[in-house]
């Protein structure tokens, strides 16, 4: 179970950022679906083209049929990680996507796009986690595309990664993959091998593969010195339920610097006026240090707290000029930051 429960978006400004390699940040973007409000409330619906926010938008507009008593959320939805036994005892949440569709034409297309985020050089990468939760019968297939010029689902021309997905079932309830046809890409757990990503469910009429959430990563080199958006498109045809989680956009040596005490750390309201709210909980009570510093690098606050659980700090910033701000909490055990945008 994840132990870091970071959650924070790094919304950075297409155009209005050109910063050096020398002095970006080891971490450009992170969100970890944890924290005390679903993160679907955040989101925009649609994309517009080039939004600063992110984008939970369901593209088909079909009713699915994942969610017992009950019609599933339209688009991604905030849910329990699946990867349990008995999810609903687990501390942890993913973003969750269901292709079980009401409908006579069953092709799921939801897709989560990230806010715009500048690669200052060659040495960034993408990291997510997913889980196709119902294999080999009904596994989810998904793409991570990127764009380079707009959020619109027309402008993702380039495919980063591919899972597969089912297409057709010689022997339903098999467990045997070479009874069923999959389309090209990666099929999960290295086609259900790696025994740390799956487990055998027996809870059903029949046995299935089901899912625990699996490490990806893809270098986003060739994208160093522009701003891109990345998504996540679920287009399954009448499988089940995808999740994914712990989307990261580092370099190689940032995964360390997240403190592993820490459960949350946000900023409320966010985009700010007059004013923000600092919050943050870790596990054990520790010391330490919140900065904001403006994009430019130039600090605009800083605040020590003793030793402690949790904490909230008021910020007046009602003299900030409209802009980016990063917000970065570090204690013995590491550092996190996410953005302010000031208004």
């Amino acid at each position: 179970m994840k132990q870091t429960t970071t959650f924070f978006l790094l919304l950075l400004n297409l155009g209005l950022w050109a910063q050096t390699p020398e002095n970006a940040p080891d971490t450009l973007l992170q969100h970890s679906f944890e924290g005390l409000l679903d993160p679907a409330d955040t989101m925009l619906n649609q994309p517009t083209g080039d939004d600063l926010l992110w984008v939970n938008y369901d593209q088909d507009n079909k009713l699915g049929r994942c969610v017992l008593n009950g019609i599933t959320p339209k688009g991604w939805y905030w849910e329990s990680d699946l990867g349990f036994v008995n999810p609903n005892a687990a501390n942890n949440h993913a973003f969750t996507s269901c292709s079980f569709l009401q409908s006579a034409t069953p092709q799921n297309r939801n897709w989560l796009i990230t806010a715009p985020v500048y690669i200052p050089d060659d040495s960034y990468w993408l990291c997510w986690r997913s889980l196709s939760y119902y294999g080999p019968d009904f596994m989810d297939g998904y793409k991570v595309l990127i764009s380079t010029s707009t959020n619109l689902a027309a402008g993702f021309t380039d495919t980063l990664f591919s899972a597969a997905q089912t297409l057709q079932s010689f022997q339903f309830g098999s467990l045997d993959l070479s009874d069923y046809i999959f389309s090209g890409g990666y099929i999960h757990a290295n086609g259900y091998t790696d025994e740390d990503y799956f487990f055998v469910d027996f809870e059903g009429d029949n046995p299935f593969y089901h899912g625990k959430l699996e490490p990806h990563s893809a270098s986003l080199s060739q994208y160093a010195g522009q701003t891109i958006y990345v998504a996540f498109l679920h287009d399954s045809f009448d499988d089940f339920q995808l999740q994914v989680d712990d989307i990261l956009i580092s370099n190689q040596t940032s995964a360390s610097n997240s403190p592993d005490n820490l459960l949350y750390f946000n900023i409320l309201p966010n985009p700010v006026g007059d004013f923000t709210f600092l919050n943050w909980k870790t596990h054990t009570a520790e010391a330490g240090q919140i900065r904001i510093f403006h994009q430019t690098g130039v600090p605009v606050f800083e605040k020590h707290f003793s030793a402690r659980s949790e904490g909230q700090v008021y910020v007046e910033t009602q003299d900030f000029a409209p802009g980016i701000y990063y917000c970065q909490i570090e204690t013995a055990r590491g550092r996190s930051t996410q953005c302010l945008i000031k208004r």
